[in-house]
């Protein structure tokens, strides 16, 4: 039987673990430079290791998901969750607009993008 106590947090409250909290670690991927200040490593924060969890947030047309696939990445397949605001997202050039409570599920091999559409 597990001795760890449950834990609670707010996403705001949860900071970036490096080397996602660099702003160089996004150059790849983001021309951004505050991407790396609204990035919350919800894995590392808990201590989670059967899975991955991070979470973002941004104002109307910021990046919330930068342009990538998974394949090269382990194969990790991801789900997004819009807990508030608006978020469009684009999965190998289709587009799906997301509420919040909405949920997207994407394989490793699919190109996906998200750009938040109001701000919360």
């Amino acid at each position: 039987m597990s001795t760890e106590r449950w834990r609670a947090a707010r996403i705001e409250e949860i900071a970036a673990a490096p080397p996602a909290n660099e702003p160089s670690y996004w150059l790849e991927w983001t021309k951004d430079p505050g991407y790396a200040s609204r990035w919350h490593s919800v894995r590392e924060h808990f201590g989670i290791e059967a899975f991955g969890v991070n979470a973002c947030e941004a104002a109307a047309g910021e990046e919330l998901v930068v342009p990538h696939d998974e394949s090269s990445f382990g194969g990790q397949e991801e789900l997004y969750a819009v807990v508030r605001g608006r978020a469009r997202f684009v999965c190998d050039g289709e587009e799906a607009e997301l509420g919040p409570g909405g949920l997207l599920y994407v394989p490793p091999h699919v190109q996906r993008a998200g750009t938040a559409l109001e701000t919360p």
